[in-house]
């Protein structure tokens, strides 16, 4: 029976995973390389909206996600209690975006980039925050399928890291992206 679970639970495993900051963790802006460039793109400060044909979904799943906090919920074993709800936020998107496409593009699943990029430097880069004093808390969620938005919300909250993730009473914004079959849910908090 253990021989048949463990490529089950391997591939769940491969499938998502959740991030949250640790103390090994860069918090240490990386220099861009030409490939990955500015995130804000130019030094205005109204980053680039999420794409209209997905802010139907986008606003059902930010709906779904509140619902879930507003609740309360057991993430797995763990039970968390109602929390506050979440605001959408486009610099968040726009490191979501950057991450989902970058591991499309270069064909990869993990938290950090082949060069070295966290989710730290991607909230820099987008403009979400521009030092690690800037920010409170934040987190990453990520998934790989061939499935909508609504799925890829499914799926996180029905891995207790994940959904962990969605309930932690710290953060106060989020955003998601895709590119691909590459989900990426950002969270955060900023100082103010």
């Amino acid at each position: 029976m253990l021989k048949q679970l463990l490529p089950a639970v391997s591939c769940l495993l491969a499938l998502l995973s959740a991030c949250e900051p640790n103390v090994s963790e860069s918090l240490e802006p990386i220099v861009p390389t030409e490939s990955t460039g500015s995130l804000a793109g130019n030094d205005n400060d109204a980053p680039a909206d999420p794409p209209s044909e997905t802010d139907t979904a986008i606003v059902a799943a930010l709906a779904a996600v509140n619902k879930l906090r507003q609740a309360g919920c057991n993430c797995g074993t763990e039970p968390y209690p109602a929390t506050g709800k979440l605001v959408w936020n486009a610099r968040l998107f726009e490191a979501a975006l950057h991450h989902a496409k970058d591991m499309h593009a270069q064909n990869y699943f993990s938290h950090t980039s082949p060069s070295g990029e966290n989710v730290y430097h991607r909230l820099v880069a987008s403009g979400y925050i521009s030092a690690a004093g800037d920010v409170l808390t934040y987190g990453e969620n990520i998934a790989f399928g061939d499935f909508d938005l609504n799925t890829a919300v499914q799926k996180w909250l029905e891995s207790p890291s994940h959904c962990a993730n969605m309930m932690r009473d710290t953060y106060q914004e989020i955003a998601i992206a895709h590119d691909g079959n590459y989900w990426v849910q950002v969270f955060g908090a900023k100082r103010k």
